[in-house]
């Protein structure tokens, strides 16, 4: 299993143990019933400002949103600091051999906000958003209907396949006040 996580935190006063996210990635990669593409993936904790100016560049829409996902195959095809911000380190290009399974950009202010909302643990909502992108990068989508309910499903099985073995909820997130 190629593989591997590399975390950034880019949202001030944030921050969350790198070796927590990828434990809870490669657990997903070896364990969950859905193919997922070889290589290091990258994950940025990025806030507002950030995700609001990615998904208007690259999704022509300006407005919040919780998760941003590229695939590897993609990331490329743009110049590095165009596709996730000056200040996400991300991907090594030195290694052009290894494989690049994709970038998964969570909005931590989202998270915050949804969190507050539905009563839950900030930390429980931004493991979705986590989960989420990365059901992305294995192929789900959720534009059309039949979709999105397909993706809840299937985040609803990662998730307590997370829970059932301790992974979940993430124990090292800090957020700001």
């Amino acid at each position: 299993m190629n593989g591997g996580a590399e975390v950034f935190c880019g949202r001030e006063n944030f921050s969350v143990d790198a070796r927590e996210i990828a434990a809870v990635l490669d657990f997903l990669r070896g364990n969950a019933p859905w193919d997922f593409p070889e290589g290091t993936l990258s994950v940025a904790f990025l806030g507002d400002d950030e995700i609001c100016r990615m998904h208007g560049e690259f999704l022509a829409d300006f407005s919040k949103t919780d998760v941003i996902t590229f695939p590897g195959d993609e990331i490329f095809s743009v110049p590095r600091e165009r596709a996730i911000g000056n200040a996400v380190p991300a991907h090594d290009e030195s290694a052009a051999d290894e494989a690049f399974a994709g970038e998964i950009c969570v909005c931590v202010d989202q998270a915050l906000r949804v969190a507050r909302e539905l009563d839950v643990a900030p930390a429980d909502e931004l493991l979705l958003y986590l989960v989420h992108g990365w059901l992305h990068l294995a192929g789900f989508d959720d534009i059309a209907d039949e979709d999105r309910l397909a993706m809840r499903a299937a985040e609803k099985t990662a998730l307590a396949l997370l829970r059932g073995n301790g992974l979940a909820p993430l124990k090292t997130a800090a957020f700001p006040q």
